[in-house]
C-alpha cells in the first residue's frame, strides 16, 4: 500500500480515537454501577480491542486494493474505539488511586514502565514478522500468542482494583459546561498545549524509527534495535526522575526532560549510513530524558484535576484524561498523515535504496519533529505555576471540605 494511503488511514483512526475520547471520558464520569464509574468501560473495551487487533494483523490473503483498504480501515476504527474505552477510564482510575502529590508520580511512572514494556514487545514482534520467510504467517502467529495473553493482562485492573465510593455521583454536568470548565482552568490550558506540541513532533519517532534504521543507517536487521534503545532508556530512567521530581519539583524536572529529549533528537540529523552506534547513543540519551514526561505528565494532570474540584466541586478525571488524550492523539494523527504524504512527495519508494530528497526528508522529520516540538513545549511549560506548595494548599482545602461534609452526615 502507498505510504500516503497508509498515513491517511492511520491518521483517520487516530483522529477518530481523539474524537471519541471526550465522549467516553464524559460518560465514564457520570456512570453509576456497583462496579464503579471506570471498570465497566474497561471490561467492555477488552473484546473490541482484541478482535480488531486480530483483524489488523491477519487480513485474508485474498484481499487486495480497495478491499484490503476497507478491511484495515474498519479494523483501525474498531481498535481505536476499544482502546479509548479502556485507556481513558484506566488513566482516570490511576488519578483516583492516591491524592498524594508525589505518590501520583510513582503510580504513573509505573504505568509508563508497563506501557513501554508493551511497546518494546510490539517492536520485537515487528522485527520477527519482517525477518520471517512468510510475514503473513508470522503475523498470524503473533495474533495467536498476543490475544490470550493480552486478555488476561487487561482484565487485571478492572477486576482487582477498587474505586473510591465517595466519587460516585460527583461527575460532570452537561458536556458543554465540562468543556468550559476544562478551558477555564489555566493550568489545564498550559498542560494541554504542551501535550499537543510535544505530540506533533514526537509522533514521528514510532513511525519513522524503522525507516531510519533501514534506509538512513542501512541496517535493516536492526529495525527493532533503535526503538528498543529509546524505550529501554525511558523505562530505566523513571526511578531517577521520580527522585529528582521529589527534590526539585515536577514542573522543573519535566522541563529539563523536554529540553534534553529535543536536543538529543535534533543531533540525529547528522546520522548517515553505518552510524548505528552514533544514533543508538543519541536515542539512549533522548529516552533517558523522555522518562521525565513519562513519569510526570499524567501525575501533573492528576494535580490539575484537583484544581478543578477546588473550583467546581466535581470529580472529572474522565473529562481531563480525555482532553489530554484528544490533544495528544489529534496531534499524532496530523503528524502521521503529514509524514506519509511528505515521504510520498519526496519520491520515497519502499524496499529500495533512498537518495536525495527522500533521504533528507526521513532525516529531517525524525530529527526535527521532536526537536521543535520539545523546545516549543518547554517554552510554553515555563508558565506553569502549579507546584507542590500550591497543590498542598488546594489539597488541604479539599480535605477540609470532605471532613465537613462527613460531619454533616
Amino acid at each position: 500500500m502507498a505510504p500516503g494511503v497508509v498515513g491517511v488511514m492511520f491518521a483517520a483512526g487516530r483522529i477518530w480515537d481523539a474524537v471519541t475520547d471526550p465522549a467516553v471520558g464524559y460518560l465514564s464520569d457520570r456512570t453509576r454501577t456497583r462496579l464503579g464509574r471506570r471498570r465497566p468501560w474497561m471490561l467492555a473495551g477488552i473484546p473490541l480491542l482484541l478482535a480488531s487487533f486480530a483483524m489488523l494483523w491477519s487480513p485474508p490473503r485474498a484481499l487486495e486494493g480497495a478491499a484490503l483498504g476497507v478491511w484495515i480501515g474498519v479494523a483501525l476504527l474498531g481498535f481505536y474505539s476499544g482502546y479509548t474505552c479502556y485507556s481513558i477510564p484506566h488513566g482516570s482510575l490511576g488519578a483516583e488511586l492516591s491524592r498524594g502529590h508525589h505518590d501520583r508520580t510513582r503510580i504513573f511512572g509505573l504505568r509508563h514502565v508497563t506501557l513501554t514494556l508493551g511497546i518494546i514487545s510490539a517492536f520485537v514482534a515487528l522485527q520477527l514478522v519482517q525477518n520471517a520467510e512468510d510475514p503473513r504467517l508470522a503475523a498470524r502467529t503473533v495474533v495467536y500468542l498476543v490475544v490470550p495473553f493480552a486478555a488476561l493482562v487487561l482484565a487485571v485492573p478492572p477486576l482487582v482494583l477498587r474505586e473510591r465510593p465517595e466519587h460516585q455521583g460527583r461527575g460532570a454536568g452537561s458536556p458543554r459546561r465540562v468543556l468550559g470548565d476544562v478551558w477555564r482552568n489555566p493550568h489545564a490550558r498550559i498542560l494541554l498545549a504542551v501535550l499537543f506540541v510535544e505530540a506533533l513532533g514526537g509522533a514521528v519517532i514510532g513511525v519513522l524509527a524503522p525507516f531510519v534504521t533501514k534506509y538512513v543507517v542501512e541496517r535493516p536487521e536492526a529495525v527493532a534495535l533503535l526503538p528498543a534503545f529509546y524505550v529501554f532508556a525511558s523505562v530505566a530512567s523513571v526511578p531517577l526522575w521520580v527522585r529528582v521530581s521529589r527534590r526539585f519539583g515536577k514542573p522543573r524536572s519535566w522541563l529539563v526532560g523536554m529540553l534534553g529529549t529535543g536536543l538529543a533528537f535534533g543531533a540525529t540529523v547528522f546520522t548517515g549510513s553505518g552510524d548505528l552506534v552514533y544514533v543508538s547513543v543519541l536515542l539512549v540519551i533522548a529516552g533517558g530524558f523522555a522518562g521525565a514526561g513519562g513519569a510526570m505528565a499524567q501525575s501533573v494532570l492528576a494535580d490539575v484535576m484537583d484544581v478543578d474540584e477546588y473550583r467546581t466541586g466535581e470529580r472529572k478525571e474522565g473529562a481531563y484524561s480525555a482532553a489530554a488524550g484528544f490533544a495528544f492523539k489529534a496531534a499524532a494523527g496530523c503528524t502521521i498523515a503529514l509524514t506519509g504524504l511528505a515521504l510520498q512527495a519526496s519520491g520515497f519508494e519502499p524496499n529500495q535504496r533512498q537518495a536525495g530528497a527522500a533521504l533528507w526528508t526521513l532525516k529531517l522529520l525524525f530529527a526535527g519533529g521532536p526537536f521543535v516540538g520539545n523546545l516549543i513545549g518547554a517554552l510554553i511549560f515555563r508558565r506553569f505555576r502549579l507546584d507542590a506548595a500550591e497543590h498542598a494548599r488546594i489539597r488541604e482545602e479539599l480535605d477540609a471540605r470532605h471532613a465537613a461534609q462527613e460531619s454533616d452526615r
